[in-house]
């Protein structure tokens, strides 16, 4: 009996061993399976990384561009304005040198006359262009269209009130570029 379970024994060895065997191959064939599967999956992921850089590289260059033409824009207007207001203004500089080309020839009253014509044609200018006066006497002060330089005693007029106006106010299309300089009432 010591001998056949010695013998039996050693065919569960050689078993064991050929077990073992067949294990470690099939656990190397499914290594192998997976990590085939794994470097594809790496693949793959590689591929969708080098898309997305290229992705993003060219939304850059086209958010570049975009920044680059935007200003080019911006710069063409501003000029396209700039030369319309100064080809807006030319007849009243011509005016003006007819004007002071004729002077000696002229009398004051003529001369004078001549100037205001010459202001009026000046304002349409200005006003085709957005600007208006900015209301200043009899308003109630307001520090967006106004800048007080002076106060004074005034019993008929409530506090506040603008009573006098130093110098115009102008805006263009609502928006004060320069505040109206007056006299308010005040104690």
């Amino acid at each position: 009996m010591t001998e056949t379970k010695g013998k039996d024994d050693e065919e569960v060895n050689d078993m064991n061993e050929v077990v073992d065997e067949a294990v470690e191959k099939t656990v190397e064939i499914l290594n192998q399976d997976d990590m085939v599967g794994l470097q594809a999956q790496v693949a793959d992921k590689d591929r969708l990384i080098e898309e997305h850089i290229e992705r993003y590289k060219r939304l850059q260059a086209d958010f570049e561009n975009h920044r680059r033409r935007t200003r080019q824009e911006k710069e063409d207007l501003s000029m396209v304005v700039a030369q319309n207001v100064i080809l807006d203004l030319l007849p009243v500089v011509d005016n003006f040198e007819r004007a002071l080309g004729s002077a000696a020839n002229q009398d004051a009253a003529k001369l004078l006359l001549g100037v205001e014509m010459i202001h009026r044609q000046f304002l349409q200018v200005l006003e085709k262009c957005g600007l208006t006066t900015v209301e200043a006497i009899g308003q109630m002060f307001d520090p967006q269209k106004h800048e007080a330089v002076m106060r004074v005693e005034d019993e008929t007029q409530a506090d506040g009130t603008v009573v006098e106006e130093l110098q115009k106010g102008y805006a263009v299309r609502g928006k004060v570029i320069r505040p109206s300089m007056v006299k308010v009432v005040g104690n």
